[in-house]
């Protein structure tokens, strides 16, 4: 991967809106390459997408997956991020079908405990941005 060009991830919430403002945050460190917003979508787009099959865009037509132009512009996402409004059970799901078609995935989550230890109340863009990029490279330093 060039180190120069963001990292290329997908991401899991609840909230289109959110997840857009939250997309657009996070750059240029990270590009949001495929988007779901509900629990059967991820599953079965999330575990193919993160094994490097690009041919399916983004059932929620959000992230850059979703616009490419040709599927050799299409990215394979190296870590999920999950916004809010998930459970545990979800999030257990979601990664165990991920890894088991990826081992080397990373898991990134921000819960509104997150958000609100940051001084934020209800989902702040910037606030979740920040802590996404806080979690990565803590998650990237402890695999070096």
């Amino acid at each position: 991967m060039d180190p120069t060009s963001p990292i290329p991830v997908a991401t899991y919430g609840k909230d289109a809106k959110i997840a857009e403002l939250v997309r657009e945050k996070l750059l240029p460190d990270f590009e949001v390459a495929h988007c779901c917003l509900d629990l059967t979508s991820a599953l079965s787009e999330l575990p193919s997408i993160c094994a490097g099959e690009i041919a399916t865009s983004p059932s929620s037509g959000l992230g850059t997956n979703a616009t490419a132009q040709g599927i050799e512009r299409r990215k394979v996402p190296q870590a999920v991020f999950f916004g809010g409004g998930f459970t545990d059970d979800e999030y257990e799901k979601i990664c165990s079908a991920v890894r088991a078609r990826n081992p080397k995935i990373y898991f990134i989550k921000v819960q509104k405990r997150d958000v609100l230890a940051a001084g934020s109340f209800g989902p702040n863009p910037d606030t979740i941005a920040k802590i996404y990029r806080k979690k990565m490279a803590a998650a990237l330093a402890a695999k070096a």
